[in-house]
């Protein structure tokens, strides 16, 4: 018996229970038809289709519609569909029966997902024909026949009818599908939230932004700088992940899609955090370490970014080991710097800890922490929410420490000028009672020489009765007016010498032009600053106790408009000067002065000239006037 014969009997028995149409029929899958039932308004379908993978990217829409291609369709049990072949097509089938008895609803399909490469939609026409609607994130936006930031289309289905549509999808990743059917007042509704939550969160973002711009214009710190700078990277970065930057800020370069690469914005948020965390440390202590490894963080970020997008491509994990370590370092040193200084900033603290969490779950894409694939995406959205929040607490809680250290220097200052001001006190008092003694013990002199001239007239009296000692008495008388004549002329010099305070003890309470300037200042303004350009009274120290005016930016030295305005010697000599010309009981010459200030006789006397000029212009009394209200004077 022949090998054929005994195939034919044993499967003879086959044929007759399973015939042929039997047999293939249960070989081909049953499509899977997705039935709108009443009541329903949104309905969520990523298992409710079938698909078919095409590899070599050679099928058409009338090749998927042949029943050899219709056979090799599978159902969908994944969101994910495939979790390879992501440079491949996959053709998705969505079979929609319409049991509603309701005629005023309308059905529409959306994909969430911004990131699609290329989504194409396959709408059935009455010919048999399918009108082809093509979208992703390399194509114009303008072309979406919908304009949303997800794919929707029109399903035009009516009550009673079913209809069989066909998507052909690109990936880059692996991507998690979101697929709905939802009602026009749902879709309206779900979209009007989503853009409403969105509008919150960049409202937000742009409010903190503008804030830390005004603060960096007002204060000049490169903190309110850095911070802005880091708020950008993050709307740069979100407008990419939500699809909101494509469709109003770049709808017609898709090609600016591809700046929003992962490692790109990335590499902006790490620097933008780096110099910010540098800077925010070295506003409460000075630390060369935390400069030294920011920058060396820096560029140690930047070398691996250039290699990641360039060379040779690490595995996420790795870079996401290594993008972690290079953050953590210079915060690790930065947060050390600042327990020595006793600052326990929390806020600062969990602001990183948000920053570490955003790059893990970026990076992550498999971490799946809810089973809606919208909310997984959307789950960096309200961490960078919070770390903006935290790092603009960490800035008020700065804010208010320097505003705290600024009070207590000024205390610590009003205490120093308090003590300057009764030392000042004292050296006047000893020098007023010095001056006084020394007074008082040359009228002592004077009225002793008065009486004496009054014996010398009665002994000439009776010299000139003795007309024999009239000769010697003369010769006594004149050896008695020589001494009188030099001791008068020795008095009057020890009189002319008494000039209260010399200047080495004057030089020890102005001992230098700083010290000068800083008096000169606080006699300047003891009133309070006002700009002479435009009056503002809001002003900054700078050098040489010299205010700038913080509205017109003008800057005023503490010499301007006095007596010292261009002076052309040191300024403490010149206050020695000023010192001297407001004493009664001292006069020196010229020569003198000359030679104590170790000046020209020409400098003294155009300054003392100018002295005299103030003196005359405000009608200075001495008796009535400290020195210092010269100081004021301005002659130009």
């Amino acid at each position: 018996m022949s090998f054929q014969k005994i195939s034919i009997y044993i499967l003879l028995p086959f044929w007759i229970l399973f015939p042929a149409e039997k047999m293939y029929a249960q070989e081909q899958q049953l499509p899977t038809i997705i039935q709108i039932e009443d009541g329903l308004s949104q309905i969520k379908i990523n298992t409710m289709m079938d698909f078919l993978l095409d590899t070599a990217a050679i099928l058409s829409i009338e090749d998927i519609q042949k029943p050899e291609n219709q056979q090799r369709f599978q159902k969908v049990t994944d969101s994910h569909i495939l979790y390879d072949y992501y440079d491949s097509y996959i053709w998705i089938k969505l079979t929609v029966q319409n049991k509603q008895q309701s005629f005023d609803k309308s059905w529409y399909f959306e994909s969430w997902g911004f990131d699609i490469k290329n989504i194409s939609f396959y709408f059935p026409n009455p010919d048999g024909s399918f009108e082809i609607y093509e979208a992703g994130f390399e194509l114009p936006f303008r072309d979406r026949s919908i304009q949303h930031k997800n794919f929707n289309y029109f399903l035009d289905l009516r009550p009673g009818e079913q209809k069989t549509f066909y998507l052909r999808v690109q990936r880059t990743y692996n991507l998690e599908f979101s697929f709905h059917l939802r009602t026009n007042d749902r879709f309206l509704s779900h979209s009007l939230n989503e853009y409403f939550l969105l509008g919150i969160y960049y409202g937000v973002l742009i409010l903190i932004l503008i804030f830390n711009l005004y603060l960096f214009f007002k204060l000049k710190d490169l903190l309110y700088l850095y911070f802005p700078g880091l708020i950008l990277s993050y709307i740069w970065f979100s407008l990419g992940r939500d699809g909101l930057g494509f469709q109003y800020f770049w709808p017609n370069a898709p090609w600016l899609n591809q700046f929003n690469n992962q490692y790109v914005i990335e590499f902006f948020i790490i620097v933008a955090t780096l110099l910010f965390s540098n800077r925010f440390v070295q506003k409460y202590t000075k630390s060369d370490r935390v400069v030294k490894f920011t920058n060396g963080a820096i560029l140690l970020k930047l070398v691996f970014f250039v290699n990641q997008l360039f060379f040779f491509e690490l595995h996420y994990t790795s870079y996401l080991v290594i993008t972690i370590l290079i953050l953590l370092i210079p915060f690790i040193f930065g947060l050390r710097e600042l327990l020595k200084e006793e600052i326990h900033s929390w806020s600062y603290i969990f602001a990183y800890a948000c920053l570490f969490l955003i790059i893990t779950y970026t990076y992550s894409r498999s971490i799946e922490l809810f089973d809606n694939p919208v909310l997984n995406w959307y789950l960096v959205y309200p961490v960078i929410f919070i770390e903006m929040i935290l790092f603009s607490f960490s800035i008020f809680n700065q804010i208010k420490f320097l505003q705290s250290e600024f009070v207590r220097a000024n205390t610590e200052k009003t205490l120093v000028l308090e003590k300057n001001n009764q030392l000042t006190l004292e050296l006047n008092s000893k020098l007023k009672e010095k001056v006084k003694a020394r007074t008082e013990k040359i009228e002592r002199m004077a009225a002793d020489l008065a009486q004496k001239n009054d014996e010398l007239v009665a002994t000439n009296q009776k010299l000139e009765e003795l007309n024999k000692k009239v000769t010697e008495m003369n010769m006594l008388l004149q050896e008695n007016n020589e001494e009188l004549k030099s001791s008068v002329e020795e008095t009057t010099k020890s009189l002319a010498l008494m000039k209260g305070l010399g200047f080495e003890e004057f030089k020890k309470v102005f001992p230098d032009k700083d010290t000068c300037l800083q008096f000169l200042a606080e006699l300047k303004w003891k009133n309070g600053f006002h700009c002479k350009k435009c009056e503002y009274n809001k002003f900054q120290e700078t050098s040489n106790f010299s205010k700038r005016c913080k509205n017109c930016n003008y800057l005023e030295s503490p010499t301007v408009d006095t007596l010292f305005h261009k002076l052309k010697f040191p300024i403490e000599k010149a206050f020695y000067i000023l010192y001297l010309s407001n004493r009664k009981d001292v006069d020196l010459t010229l020569n003198e002065l000359s030679e104590i200030l170790e000046l020209r006789r020409e400098t003294c006397w155009a300054f003392k000239n100018k002295i005299a000029q103030a003196m005359e212009k405000i009608d200075h009394n001495k008796d009535l006037s400290g020195w210092e209200s010269l100081a004021l004077v301005h002659l130009e």
